[in-house]
Order: structure tokens, then C-alpha cells, then sequence
């Protein structure tokens, strides 16, 4: 399993997070945690977990059933986004982060672990 950090995910969410984890760490709870995957929407998933006793939302997708995008993480007392995350409430946000992504990767801008 491949994780893929993008330069706008590590710019507009890991960068505001850096003092509760680093990409070290994003990347190894990735890896380590597949099995907790939620499905949203193929290939979108939610995940939830605590990385140095600070809680964490995310949403990923997956690509090739290999490598493991990240698309955003929020705090989880951040309410504001996940009250109730869900395909429902929250597509627009989804194919967006999904499709600045996807151009960071037709760009080249990425960085594989």
C-alpha cells in the first residue's frame, strides 16, 4: 500500500495541523489503520483516528485499490465539518479537494511513501 501526499494537501491541511502531527505520522497511521476505513463513496472513504492522543477526521480516496490519497483532515472537535460527514452533505467539498488533487498529481506535485 502506497500513500500519495499531494502539495495542496500538505499546503492547505497538514501544514495547519504540523504542531498535532507530522507527515511521518499521517503516513504510518495510514498504513497501519486500513481496516478502519468507512465507505462513502467509491473511491471515497472516512476514517477516524487519534494520532498523538489528538483526534482526527479525514477523507481519502483510493486509487488502483493501492495507493491511498488523502484529500482532507480536520480536528475533530472542528464541528463545523464533521458533524455528520457523509456522501450526502459533503460531495461538493469531496470532488473538489478530489479534483485539485488529481491536478497536483497530473502536475507532478506529490510525493510517494
Amino acid at each position: 500500500m502506497k500513500v500519495i501526499i499531494t502539495k495542496r494537501f500538505e499546503k492547505e491541511y497538514l501544514k495547519k495541523l504540523s504542531k498535532y502531527l507530522t507527515k511521518i505520522n499521517l503516513v504510518e497511521t495510514l498504513k497501519n489503520k486500513e481496516h478502519k476505513f468507512i465507505s462513502l463513496h467509491e473511491p471515497f472513504l472516512k476514517f477516524k483516528n487519534k494520532i498523538n492522543l489528538v483526534e482526527f477526521r479525514w477523507v481519502l480516496a483510493v486509487k488502483d485499490n493501492s495507493n491511498i490519497i488523502p484529500l482532507f483532515i480536520f480536528l475533530k472537535k472542528d464541528k463545523k465539518f464533521w458533524e455528520n460527514v457523509s456522501w450526502e452533505t459533503q460531495e461538493k467539498m469531496i470532488e473538489l479537494e478530489f479534483e485539485l488533487n488529481v491536478l497536483d498529481l497530473e502536475n507532478w506535485n506529490y510525493e510517494i511513501f
